[in-house]
């Protein structure tokens, strides 16, 4: 009997005659339940059937039940994976690099993407420790003020003081991140306690230092090495530049001194860096900030969402724009179309941005004149540049429907635009789909999701606030109390939505070129929690004004400088980060704000 072993069926091909011709009840089959599941050599079973699923194989791959490996290696294997795969409440990221590698960036972006998510995640920045110590140290000794700055011999291998305070101050900033660890009451949403130890970590005796403060304890913290390797030199250049008009060491001092001394730290950390290489551990290995990203044993949930993130980040420029979906005619349900002013808000909408665009092109793409836009113009248009020119005047049109070309003999050719390069994203609704379709822009890249979708409220979509109140009296009083984490009977809470986000958040950070995002409130307080790096459960307060795009612009820091533009009236308004007081853009209600 040939037994094929397919899904959840056995097809007995040799049944007796009999059987063969007996007759069925209707609606039933000849194919038969699976036996009882077992890992018996069924040997013979394959040797018969292997030529009628020798065919198969490559398009479905092997039917076989696959079974436990036996032997040790893979078993090994096995369970590593096994023991890293357990959820981690507690996590510590240790980052690995040497001096100007951007690890200040990486750890940053990370407590920022982290505490969005919904863990609980701070820096403990070991060269802050550093300079504490040596400052109390040089109290002591003159009796006097002192900065806590080092010079490039502090850092010497052979410098048996300066080494005893380098481990000191690392054994300083564990033991305060274990506090923090231990201190779990605060609300983490289920996603844990995440601290990113921020230091060069550049020998094995040190990394070895950190797994055994880390392991050798009742409740283990997790451990992930990130290691940011850049041999990219001119990547190097802007980041020593980065890292001297900003570091605390070098503010009292000319830039070329600091370069000299920065340049011989790094000189000294190489002589004693050992890179990650012990397969055993869990690491991640960024080369020249996320050209390239290798993985080792990461298998955790956290540990796993934090590759794609790391990934998408740049030290590039460009800004992102966001905005509501214009004014519509109806009640903002699926179908409705946009109104007077929805389409007048379009229109401002697509000269701000072509022109905002050009200005980014000529800015940060290094197309300083008029004349290599016309360069830019000839090679986009497909044609030899010895056969036509392109005038200035053309060029004014840039990004729009068509522009006049003049070929050298005197002729003219109508070509087509040139494409500008802006990333568009937005909901799937139709409100939000006309608003970005912008009529003097040809050619552009909409990427419509869902993700952008506005928060689904389930049982009680197309409802306000004073219906359901009357409705379900009880649960609205739980949506006050708790509005980030209640969900919506049948629907989402915005816990969920943040969680949908991710994949776009991830999409917008990772582009070069300007974005342009259309979507709805709730949507919106979300990305703008993350971009303000304001705790994620305050995003239901945060005020969204209709027909003004949200500018945003990253700073060298790994933060955003954020402005508003009211398209409609022209007005401008600045708003920074990490200074701001968000209290004006937030609703003075106690009420969170739902409408979308």
């Amino acid at each position: 009997m040939t037994t094929l072993r397919k899904h959840n069926a056995v097809i007995d091909d040799d049944m007796s005659s009999q059987h063969r011709h007996s007759p069925q009840p209707p609606g039933t089959s000849r194919i038969s339940p699976v036996p009882s599941f077992s890992f018996e050599d069924r040997s013979e079973d394959k040797r018969r059937s292997r030529g009628s699923l020798t065919n198969d194989y490559y398009n479905n791959g092997s039917s076989f039940i696959a079974r436990p490996p036996k032997d040790r290696a893979s078993l090994e294997k096995l369970d590593k994976r096994r023991e890293l795969t357990e959820s981690a409440e507690k996590l510590v990221i240790a980052l690995v690099g040497l001096p100007g590698r951007g690890k200040s960036f990486i750890g940053r972006k990370l407590q920022i993407y982290l505490q969005w998510r919904g863990a609980r995640s701070k820096v403990f920045n070991v060269g802050k420790y550093r300079r504490e110590v040596v400052a109390n140290v040089e109290r002591k000794d003159s009796g006097s003020s002192a900065s806590g700055l080092c010079s490039a011999n502090f850092f010497d291998s052979q410098n048996a003081d300066a080494k005893r305070i380098r481990e000191e101050v690392a054994k300083l900033a564990m033991k305060d991140m274990e506090k923090w660890l231990e201190n779990s009451q605060e609300q983490n949403h289920g996603w844990g306690s995440v601290a990113i130890l921020d230091a060069t970590n550049s020998t094995r005796a040190r990394r070895q230092l950190i797994l055994d403060f880390c392991h050798d304890r009742a409740d283990k913290f997790g451990v992930v090495f990130v290691e940011s390797v850049c041999d990219d030199q001119n990547l190097l250049d802007e980041n020593f530049k980065k890292k001297i008009e900003v570091s605390p060491d070098y503010k009292d001092m000319s830039f070329d001194d600091a370069i000299v001394d920065l340049r011989m730290r790094v000189q000294k950390y190489e002589e004693q860096y050992e890179t990650v290489d012990d397969d055993e551990v869990s690491y991640i290995k960024v080369f020249n900030l996320s050209s390239k990203v290798l993985a080792n044993n990461i298998y955790g949930r956290l540990s796993k969402t934090i590759i794609p993130a790391l990934m998408s980040w740049h030290i590039g420029t460009r800004p992102i724009w966001i905005c509501r979906a214009g004014e519509t005619v109806g009640s903002k349900t699926r179908g409705d179309s946009l109104g007077t002013s929805g389409f007048e808000f379009r229109q401002k909408l697509g000269e701000y941005v072509e022109n905002q665009a050009v200005k980014f092109m000529k800015d940060f793409r290094q197309f300083e004149s008029t004349d290599s836009l016309v360069s830019l113009a000839e090679s986009v248009c497909g044609e030899y540049p010895g056969d036509l020119k392109v005038t200035r005047n053309s060029v004014a049109t840039f990004g729009r429907k068509s522009v006049m070309l003049v070929r050298h003999d005197g002729t003219r050719k109508r070509a087509g635009a040139f494409k500008v390069p802006i990333k568009v994203m937005t909901s799937t609704m139709k409100r939000a789909i006309q608003t970005v379709s912008l009529q003097n822009l040809v050619d552009l890249d909409i990427e419509e999701t869902s993700n952008l979708n506005p928060l689904d409220k389930g049982d009680y979509s197309g409802m306000d606030l004073k219906d359901i109140k009357e409705k379900d009296p009880k649960w609205y009083k739980l949506l006050e109390k708790d509005p980030f984490s209640t969900r919506f009977h049948g629907g989402e809470s915005y816990m969920d939505l943040i969680k949908r986000l991710e994949s776009s958040v991830i999409d917008m950070e990772q582009q070069v070129v300007p974005v342009l995002v259309c979507s709805h409130i709730s949507v919106i307080q979300c990305l703008l929690a993350y971009f303000r790096n304001i705790p994620v459960k305050e995003c239901t307060s945060i005020e969204v004004p209709l027909h003004t795009l949200i500018e945003l612009v990253p700073t060298a820091g790994g933060e955003w400088y954020e402005s508003h533009v009211s398209l409609l009236d022209g007005e401008k308004n600045a708003i920074i980060g990490s200074c701001f007081s968000f209290d004006s853009v937030r609703s003075e209600s106690s009420t969170p704000i739902w409408g979308d």
